[in-house]
């Protein structure tokens, strides 16, 4: 029925060049050979040529470089052909309120299209507010707003993600927001209205005046001081001192833009600008979708195939990766986190079974459902339990460093509360190194020794990196000390109205997962051979 539903159809897929994407692209052209067209809006890449030549080069060579499209490759001998007759790309900016779409290509995009599946967005936690509000949240409304215009409205599929539920914690369920509650009011401790549009409109006015801010003379030497900094890092030496005073612009409209994102989330019941812009998209197409039928897809962390495209795959590193690396080479001593604290994550193929069942079985008129993809309710593991695996694992099989000796793994201490992980660092990292640098530069006969300026760099470097290291922890530790169960009720319900071979094919049922093979046969893996390049 889901393999069926995908023949002679045309879809149009966003974010395809993603790691989700490219695992969604590669599993409809897979099961579904005799699918008619797949609509891909792509970003331009570097090209001397046009805007769609340059997102056509850009999605081809993403596709033709990833390992996850090889059976493909082998099913097809001549793949760029198979892809010509199968794919049709148009050039995009999902910033951009038209989403860079011209007239004739908005109407040809929508012309006699079935469904839409809406993947792309701003992943970063710690993103510019305006940059997230614009991705996350107006350019599926913009996609929603074309669909309804269409003669014959598509389908729609947005993925959206769990982490939504914010402050939230316990049983979480697969249900639409109210437009006009943030998570804060819904949980009775919010002081403030929550109004959607003004949030929208705020977010993006205050971007305005940052801007304005920084081109003011005043900033001018702050940012030429900056630039100076900069020049003494090797990696910016080729820089002019134009190019760095730029940079260092551009570094601080970042950091207050990002302030303000987290700062707007936390007072509405959110953590981050990705979680509060998520949430307003679904607000937005909730409110909006009018006739077009919409499914709503909600995964946690997602991490490596258990079967598709290919076991282990996996790109970059995502939520679960830096931890597993850093235990694995032993260099994460400490780390925020409650050791009973449910880490929910879920196979990258598992997401796209969801994603391809919705969009084939969700199909009434203005109907609009909520499924939430993840493991803490059929098969939750504690970030205890979850370490442990992955602990004994690195002392069976040890990474190697970079003088091809082996990492000696080893255990992580948490700290259930980030003010006493945060304070670990500053008093007991930090102080003493800051002492020194000041000692260091008292003594004018020492300081302008080489191996004293040395140490200075050093101590300046390794300060830096440990104010960095607390506001990532900052960022980070919601995901590993609060506990959601994601329940999947509606998702269960979609497995059960499939035939028997669909539930087999396209398994969303994440009870069926055996925790330590998986980590230690399939993601641990795949791991070090797609992401650390292990050879």
């Amino acid at each position: 029925m889901i393999k069926e539903y995908f023949n002679n159809k045309t879809i149009l897929i966003t974010g395809s060049t993603g790691f989700l994407g490219k695992v969604l692209l590669e599993r409809i052209l897979w099961e579904a050979p005799e699918i008619g067209k797949i609509r891909l809006l792509a970003r331009p890449g570097k090209s001397n040529g046009s805007p769609h030549e340059a997102a056509k080069e850009r999605l081809e060579q993403s596709l033709l470089d990833s390992a996850a499209f090889a059976r493909l490759r082998s099913r097809h001998p001549d793949f760029l052909s198979f892809l010509d007759e199968k794919l049709e790309v148009y050039a995009c900016d999902l910033f951009e309120k038209d989403l860079g779409l011209k007239k004739k290509d908005q109407t040809k995009l929508f012309e006699n299209l079935d469904a839409v599946i809406h993947i792309a967005a701003c992943v970063n936690w710690d993103e510019r507010f305006d940059y997230s509000v614009r991705v996350n949240t107006l350019a599926g409304a913009r996609l929603m707003e074309m669909a309804k215009k269409a003669t014959h409205p598509p389908r729609f599929v947005h993925v959206s993600s769990a982490f939504v539920h914010g402050s939230r914690s316990g049983e979480v369920f697969e249900e639409p927001f109210d437009p006009k509650k943030s998570i804060a009011n819904l949980l009775g401790n919010g002081k403030h209205p929550f109004d959607l549009d003004e949030e929208i409109r705020r977010a993006l006015e205050y971007a305005d005046k940052v801007h304005e801010d920084a081109d003011h003379p005043s900033k001018k030497p702050l940012f030429e001081k900056n630039a100076r900094e900069l020049a003494g890092i090797k990696k910016y030496a080729s820089e002019s001192m134009d190019q760095l005073f730029q940079r260092a612009r551009n570094w601080h409209i970042r950091q207050e833009l990002s302030a303000y994102g987290r700062e707007r989330a936390r007072l509405h019941g959110w953590f981050d600008s990705y979680t509060l812009s998520k949430a307003m998209a679904e607000m937005l197409l909730t409110k909006n979708h009018g006739p077009v039928p919409l499914s709503i897809i909600r995964p946690p962390g997602i991490t490596s195939a258990v079967k598709d495209p290919i076991q282990g795959w996996l790109e970059g590193y995502h939520l679960v990766e830096p931890l597993i690396e850093g235990v694995g080479r032993g260099m994460i001593k400490a780390f925020p986190g409650d050791p009973q604290t449910i880490i929910d994550t879920v196979p990258v193929d598992y997401v796209v079974n969801l994603i391809m069942a919705a969009c084939a079985l969700q199909g009434e008129e203005g109907a609009m459902s909520v499924f939430q993809i993840g493991t803490s309710h059929r098969k939750p593991i504690t970030l205890k339990e979850i370490s442990k695996i992955w602990l004994e694992y690195f002392k069976r099989d040890p990474l190697m460093d970079k003088k091809g000796k082996p990492c000696k793994p080893a255990p992580a201490q948490f700290y259930p509360d980030p003010k006493k992980f945060v304070n670990f660092y500053q008093k007991k990292r930090k102080l003493p190194l800051t002492m020194a640098g000041k000692v260091i530069s008292s003594i004018p006969i020492v300081r302008s020794l080489g191996p004293a300026k040395k140490a200075c760099k050093w101590i300046d470097g390794t300060a830096k990196q440990i104010d960095r290291l607390c506001q990532f922890s900052d960022l980070y530790s919601v995901y590993t000390i609060n506990t959601w169960k994601f329940m999947t009720h509606n998702t269960l319900a979609l497995l059960d109205k499939m035939p028997e071979q669909d539930q087999k094919d396209f398994n969303v049922d994440s009870s069926t997962l055996d925790w330590e093979r998986y980590w230690t046969e399939t993601h641990i893996p795949g791991m070090r051979r797609f992401v650390i390049n292990e050879r």
